[in-house]
């Protein structure tokens, strides 16, 4: 085990339909209160910026489209070109890959970053989430909660 392995978690989201995924997963994992992890909600990925630090490992949790179908979970380890065709949830005035090539360049990206989403199921602008998203955010955090561990049992978030 890597002595003081630190987490952030980042929820991307927003107070609206399924773009509310990235902030309940987040929620959940603060729920379970581990030590090593601190979590943020985000409104945009541009965020991230003022909180990444180079010696923490981040996870990155957000809605999607483009990937599969509704309420399906997905899990990227950074860089990924994948995530280039991938539509994320919310308007965006920086793309989440944006976000992470400029913190690259920055040198201020952590040497472990993976993106966990869930596919949204509309774009609808109610207060809850639909309730395919829903069912899967519990199933999104039992994954995370894993690589978690994993990270400290292991010194650094495994590689999928």
């Amino acid at each position: 085990m890597r002595n003081g392995v630190q987490i952030m978690v980042a929820g991307i989201g927003s107070p609206h339909g399924d773009d509310q995924a990235g902030w309940e997963m987040a929620r959940e994992i603060e729920r379970r209160k581990y030590s090593h992890v601190s979590v943020k909600l985000a409104r945009t990925p541009a965020d991230l910026l003022d909180w990444i630090e180079p010696g923490r490992d981040l996870l990155i949790c957000d809605a999607c489209q483009g990937a599969g179908e509704p309420g399906s979970i997905h899990q990227w380890e950074w860089p990924c070109g994948q995530l280039d065709e991938i539509r994320w949830s919310g308007t965006h005035q920086m793309s989440l890959t944006g976000v992470l090539a400029l913190a690259e360049q920055l040198g201020r990206l952590p040497q472990h970053v993976r993106i966990w989403a869930i596919e949204l199921h509309s774009n609808h602008s109610g207060e809850s989430l639909s309730a395919a998203v829903q069912a899967r955010v519990f199933a999104a955090v039992e994954a995370m909660c894993e690589d978690i561990s994993n990270s400290v049992s292991q010194g650094e978030i495994e590689h999928a």
